[in-house]
């Protein structure tokens, strides 16, 4: 029988990371592990290549999913979420952890994002944001989608968790939205082993998304 195990991610850290990691904690005194000076960093760094204004860091994507969904219900109230089929879990928990109420639209096969027609149904009055994941690298944005948002003042949330540095004319991913969420686990694009992070240019959703941090 053919052996057709595919392993998710070849170890990506190597020795240079490791000889950074010791450098980093031998120093004396004992540099902030949790929330240091690296961190804010890497969240400026993060949002000059992205183009956001506020950006901040997290131990994963998950929890930049679940702060981001507790922030829009803290601000909007409870409601429905707008989410696709082919997804992560982590999408659909945060929704549920929330308190939203998750509402399924079916993708198209051109670039795995909504079926427009499917989603323009499935908005009602308790939509509070359509949350699109951007998936294996792929572009799911379109003028029609991002239009239909400012239309129904829907506001759009993207997963960009597997798609770092795809663009939409000329714009990335991730900085179209009203916010988006980032992972670092080892398997992506860029990775810090675990981590993620929230992108906004909104700075009352920046603030309590920090307080719930």
């Amino acid at each position: 029988m053919n052996n057709f195990y595919l392993p998710l991610m070849s170890d990506n850290i190597d020795k240079q990371d490791i000889k950074a990691l010791i450098d980093f904690l031998a120093q004396h005194p004992i540099p902030k592990l949790t929330n240091g000076p690296k961190v804010v960093e890497f969240e400026n760094a993060w949002g000059q290549w992205l183009g956001t204004k506020y950006n901040i860091m997290l131990n994963s994507g998950a929890s930049a999913n679940e702060l981001t969904m507790l922030a829009l219900n803290y601000i909007h109230g409870e409601g429905e979420i707008i989410v696709p089929p082919l997804t992560w879990i982590s999408d659909v928990s945060s929704v549920l952890f929330a308190g939203f109420k998750p509402v399924f639209v079916d993708i198209n096969l051109k670039n795995l994002s909504f079926d427009i027609d499917k989603l323009k149904a499935a908005i009602t009055p308790q939509t509070k944001a359509i949350f699109l994941t951007h998936v294996l690298g792929i572009n799911a944005l379109t003028d029609e989608l991002i239009e239909l948002c400012k239309e129904k003042n829907i506001l759009l949330i993207e997963d960009v968790c597997e798609s770092h540095g795809t663009t939409f004319n000329g714009q990335k991913a991730g900085s179209i939205g009203f916010a988006s969420n980032f992972s670092f686990y080892f398997a992506h694009h860029m990775s810090t082993i675990e981590g993620g992070m929230i992108c906004t240019n909104d700075e009352h959703f920046y603030q309590v998304c920090r307080a719930l941090r």
